[in-house]
């Protein structure tokens, strides 16, 4: 009897302890960090429109594309402040949030044209080309409801939705012939572009806040970022020459996110 007494008296303290610990007291401001898992997919796309002489002249086209899907990581830094109403059991959240760091996505476009080498002024020249996010921040507004399970911890479900401003540094290299007619190996030559379009993209999306202390928790999200698409003209020209090279990267992205938050 003594036994059964002392178990179920470790037992109630045992759960009294998680009661009061496994969940946070959320509410008020709150800080925190978080590993973004992207799910990228980028397509480069890339004309060469040739003219030999007069200006107006057309002396062809020739296109290429190519598409990339990556998972870089990205790490984000936070701050936030938490409404809670309804008795607790709704809330409303702002959260401003910065990249601190992330992976860049890198592909090759292959050539086309009609020279053996695709060495020909007119070529569409293969190229190696790199896409990194160098600044993002954003703002985000959340709306949820908390729910006890099993009387010992919290959980909140919510949706979001904001906006986020993203600075993209993009860089491509390639060689080529610079020339009318094909290049010898000794004449090509490398060059390279790059281009660093800002953008504000809308963010959407769904997660769930549980708590791992009085004071910290986890957050997981999924989030849905509008696709993003920039567009620009290469020109080169030379001896009685011009070549115009339209081109582009359109990048569609889905989030997944887990975030360590700490309450003040």
């Amino acid at each position: 009897m003594r036994i059964r007494t002392t178990a179920a008296a470790v037992l109630s303290v045992s759960l009294a302890f998680i009661s009061s610990h496994a969940y946070a007291e959320p509410g008020g401001i709150y800080y925190g960090a978080s590993a973004t898992l992207q799910q990228a997919e980028v397509l480069y796309e890339k004309t060469v429109r040739s003219r030999f002489g007069a200006p107006d002249r057309d002396d062809g086209e020739v296109s290429t594309s190519g598409e990339v899907s990556d998972r870089p990581l990205q790490w984000d830094g936070l701050v936030g402040y938490r409404l809670n109403f309804a008795d607790g059991t709704q809330f409303l959240a702002l959260q401003a949030e910065l990249a601190l760091s992330g992976d860049d996505i890198s592909g090759r476009l292959e050539g086309a044209g009609t020279s053996p080498d695709l060495n020909a002024v007119g070529d569409a020249w293969p190229e190696d080309w790199s896409l990194e996010t160098s600044r993002s921040m954003g703002a985000i507004a959340k709306y949820g409801i908390t729910r006890s399970l099993l009387g010992t911890f919290d959980v909140s479900i919510y949706a979001l939705a904001g906006v986020r401003q993203t600075k993209i540094d993009f860089f491509s290299a390639f060689r080529g012939c610079f020339s009318i007619g094909n290049c010898d190996p000794d004449e090509i030559q490398t060059a390279s572009q790059s281009f660093d379009p800002e953008v504000n993209l809308l963010v959407a999306g769904a997660g769930l806040e549980t708590g791992l202390t009085r004071k910290t928790a986890l957050q997981f999200e999924i989030r849905y970022i509008e696709d993003f698409k920039d567009e620009w003209v290469a020109e080169f020209s030379g001896d009685n020459w011009n070549v115009e090279a339209p081109g582009g990267f359109t990048v569609q992205n889905t989030d997944f996110t887990v975030k360590l938050i700490r309450y003040l």
